[in-house]
């Protein structure tokens, strides 16, 4: 038991105990809740006054900075040291009084009074420095660790109490230097060889920025809210339109939390710094965001969206997505299917795409704008469940010895005798995974063809924004449904009417989107050719196997057929048997074995083909009994090959059977027949009966 007055300090690294988030990180977190509710509050109130974008997002983002630093240099105390007596508290609430100041004075911290704000930080900084410091003296085996970054802060705290003793500008200067030696702490070799020695728990880490996240999203629905009560109460319209807006911040939640906080970091040099200083600018553009959101409630949609709230919401949006892209790129996703660097492009294209549309938002409704934003936020997510269909989490497995002890007990273990094809991959290198050409062949023409539309829609409004950065670019085209439709017939060659282009940089984009519309064309009908083209067997294999006496020796038959009764020439067929395999020293394996059929070959295989094996001692099979739980046979794999004389290629099929799917003392139906005419009759409606013959 510990004292709860005084008790000392101890190390935690990734390698000891998993480290959970207490109910003090947890309270902390409310006064950054208020503080950024606050910042939000600022901004809105700046861009409305202003109307103007840029100098209070720069505002913006010099206040936020030292406030998301502040709860970053606490967090990462915590994730080292486990301690939480009387004295760790008095200095956490502090820390949250500290914070709070500097909510309260972030309005007139710019280019009013700064002395709250600049004292409400140093004083932040001067009692993280006491934890380290304290940490320093109580904990022995991490002084080197707990002083470095003890005097980290301090001098952070000295520089910002400092800056009081300047006049303006020069105080913001020692601000940024201040602000900058603390950031600066994780990148010296010193730090690396300090974080070599006191591996990070990354996990915890992972749950605390998350939270954060969770915390700044929270502002959306907030700043909607209470515009929504104040101002227009429970009206269909306006709530219609909240709910239209909010959706953007679901995309954003579903982004971050199926992705960002989903995968994870590489062990390679600087990646988790990367993956931390990348959620200052993602922290920041989601909190920026929730007063876009609000922002756009005023819109009517059938008027141009103004200026100062239209380019709101494409910087924070846009800021968003490359925040992300900058984190995708120093992590991997467990259970991908296409590389990492899929994840990078579609984040940093669709950043450049919503700042495109940001400046040429002004020649379309707001409805319209906003409706692009939302299908590229949608696309977000839809891409992020193509890319990743299985979720990644822990699941119950069975070594091979638990499976023989069930097989002892006599316990059904069928459910793991499945398809090879419906194996699950885990864990395999990013470099290996499908690339997109694979992703499209594999998969549906569902798919493919979604793919390939959305793309098209997409380019053509990337290259009508493009011609609309410079006025007059196409003859009489001013509005963004006209260049939108000028864009179409450039990329698909219909030729020109009405719209034409009118200017050198117009001439110039013209060429560029000819040659991506070739370009695209060639890779539509290739991927569409190749897919329509590929050989598809027709090749119906028996649902049941049966086994029965044939020449007096006990024979295991299935029967194939050509259900498209065209000419498959010199089919062979091979048979093997999936068995589970122990040897004497415990070592586990699979083994393929092989299984004679009497006859592996015919010369044209157009009806059906009854394939039998011979159950003798050479068999596999020889003393099993395929419906005993602890049967070691796990399934049949029946492979066949032959040239297809209507596609003119090699064609295969291939069927696994389980060993549940055997009938003993059965034989197939007969289905073959012959026609008053003479021709054969091949009864497919009976292929997959058997009947039952006397018991040998």
């Amino acid at each position: 038991m510990r004292n709860r007055w005084f008790h000392l300090p101890t190390l935690h690294t990734a390698l000891h105990h998993e480290k959970k988030v207490s109910w003090l990180e947890l309270f902390y977190d409310l006064v950054f809740v208020a503080a950024i509710i606050q910042l939000g509050d600022t901004l809105s109130t700046d861009v409305t006054n202003q109307h103007a974008v840029l100098f209070p997002l720069v505002k913006f983002a010099v206040l936020f900075a030292p406030i998301w630093l502040a709860w970053t240099g606490f967090t990462f105390f915590a994730n080292r040291f486990d301690v939480d007596d009387f004295l760790h508290r008095l200095l956490v609430f502090g820390s949250m009084f500290s914070v709070a100041a500097m909510a309260i004075a972030s309005r007139e911290a710019i280019g009013g009074d700064p002395l709250v704000y600049t004292v409400g930080f140093a004083s932040a900084q001067f009692l993280i420095a006491a934890m380290y410091f304290r940490a320093w003296k109580q904990v022995p085996e991490a002084r080197a660790y707990s002083r470095y970054w003890g005097i980290i802060f301090a001098v952070g705290g000295v520089l910002w109490a400092a800056s009081l003793l300047l006049p303006q500008p020069f105080n913001y200067v020692v601000w940024a230097v201040g602000l900058l030696g603390v950031m600066s702490g994780p990148i010296s070799r010193f730090s690396r060889e300090l974080t070599e020695q006191f591996p990070i728990d990354m996990e915890h880490l992972s749950e605390r920025y998350g939270l954060l996240t969770i915390i700044v999203l929270g502002e959306s629905f907030v700043k909607v809210l209470s515009y929504l009560t104040d101002n227009h109460g429970p009206q269909t319209e306006y709530l219609l339109k909240g709910y239209f807006v909010l959706m953007i911040t679901c995309c954003i939640w579903w982004l971050y939390f199926d992705d960002v906080a989903g995968a994870k970091v590489r062990e390679q040099r600087g990646a988790w710094i990367v993956w931390l200083y990348g959620h200052l600018p993602l922290t920041m553009a989601i909190t920026a965001a929730g007063v876009a959101m609000k922002k756009t409630l005023t819109f009517d949609f059938s008027l141009p969206a103004d200026d100062a709230y239209r380019w709101l919401v494409a910087a924070t949006l846009a800021l968003t997505f490359f925040s992300v892209g900058i984190v995708d790129s120093v992590t991997e996703r467990r259970q991908a299917e296409l590389s990492d660097r899929s994840r990078v492009n579609v984040r940093l294209f669709s950043a450049l795409a919503i700042l495109l549309l940001g400046q040429i938002g002004a020649s379309m409704s707001a409805g319209l704008f906003l409706a692009i934003v939302a299908i590229l936020c949608l696309a977000q997510v839809v891409f992020d469940m193509m890319m990743s269909p299985l979720e990644d989490r822990e699941v119950e497995t069975l070594d091979i010895a638990e499976v023989a002890k069930r097989r002892e007990k006599g316990e059904a273990v069928g459910s793991l005798r499945r398809d090879i094809r419906e194996t699950v991959r885990r864990g395999a290198p990013a470099d290996l995974r499908r690339d997109l050409y694979f992703f499209f062949m594999q998969g549906t023409w569902t798919r493919l063809m979604f793919v390939m539309t959305f793309m098209y829609l997409v380019l053509n409004v990337v290259f009508a924004a493009l011609f609309l950065l410079e006025p007059g670019s196409i003859k009489i085209g001013q509005t963004f449904s006209e260049a939108f439709f000028f864009s179409v017939q450039t990329m698909s060659t219909i030729g020109y009417g009405v719209l034409s282009p009118a200017t050198d940089y117009g001439n110039m984009l013209v060429t560029a989107e000819a040659a991506v519309g070739v370009f695209g064309a060639a890779l539509a009908t290739g991927l569409m050719f190749a897919k329509a083209s590929r050989p598809q067997a027709s090749v119906l294999f028996s649902e049941p196997m049966v086994i029965s006496q044939r020449e007096g020796q006990p024979t295991l038959m299935f029967r194939a057929g050509n259900a498209r009764g065209n000419e498959v020439v010199e089919a062979t067929i091979s048979v093997n048997a999936l068995v589970d395999d122990i040897s004497p020293e415990g070592h586990h394996i699979r083994r393929i074995m092989d299984m004679k059929v009497i006859r592996d070959r015919s010369p044209i295989f157009s009806l059906s083909w009854t394939v039998m094996h011979v159950i003798d001692e050479d068999s596999p099979l020889f003393g099993v009994d395929l419906h005993s739980p602890s049967c070691p046979v796990l399934s049949i794999i029946v492979t066949m090959i032959g040239h297809d004389s209507t596609y003119g290629q090699q064609t295969f099929a291939r069927h696994m059977y389980r060993p549940e799917d055997t009938r003993i003392n059965h034989r197939f139906v007969d289905v073959i027949s012959q026609l008053e005419d003479g021709r054969l009759l091949i009864d497919f409606t009976h292929f997959h009966e058997t009947e039952a013959e006397a018991t040998t």
